[in-house]
């Protein structure tokens, strides 16, 4: 394979991360909804989350492979400066952009890491309340059924 095949290779696999990147950001606008949206589910979550780290996967592996691929080219791409202008121009625009897209996709990461923490404290705090409703309708029903409220005089009818 020609070098100049290896250099586009390097490209590509940074356009791809920036696709990818794209989409796990569309991916935590949808899990912001999900955390916003009372009425949804822990599998809607669940289902969110698998997405994500099937694209997080991806990302990984992409990253390894530009790595290996640079560590073996960054010799003749530096022999090569002016060969090569073109696309490390390219790649240059293209690093920038993941940056960037991976700015804001820690961002989105860390409003949701927010809006996560916000709804479970509301459902760990309305388990506590129905428990604590049910301790009080467990405690009455005992209470009315004990022997000792039964037979209270206060309740027999004096009259006769």
């Amino acid at each position: 394979m020609e070098n100049m095949d290896y250099v586009i290779m390097l490209r590509e696999s940074l356009e791809k991360k920036a696709d990818i990147l794209r989409v796990l950001l569309i991916r935590n606008k949808e899990q912001t909804a999900i955390l916003q949206d009372p009425n949804s589910t822990p599998d809607d979550l669940e289902k969110n989350m698998n997405m994500k780290a099937e694209l997080i996967d991806r990302i990984v592996m992409l990253d390894d492979g530009f790595e290996q691929l640079f560590s073996r080219v960054k010799p003749i791409i530096e022999e090569n400066r002016e060969t090569y202008a073109d696309e490390i121009k390219l790649m240059q625009e293209l690093i920038k952009r993941v940056t960037d897209l991976t700015a804001d996709v820690e961002a989105s990461e860390y409003k949701n890491k927010e809006y996560a923490k916000t709804r479970f404290a509301n459902i760990k705090k309305e388990a506590r309340e129905i428990k604590k409703s049910g301790d009080v309708v467990s405690s009455y029903y005992k209470h009315m059924m004990s022997p000792q409220t039964t037979a209270d005089p206060a309740f027999l009818d004096k009259k006769k």
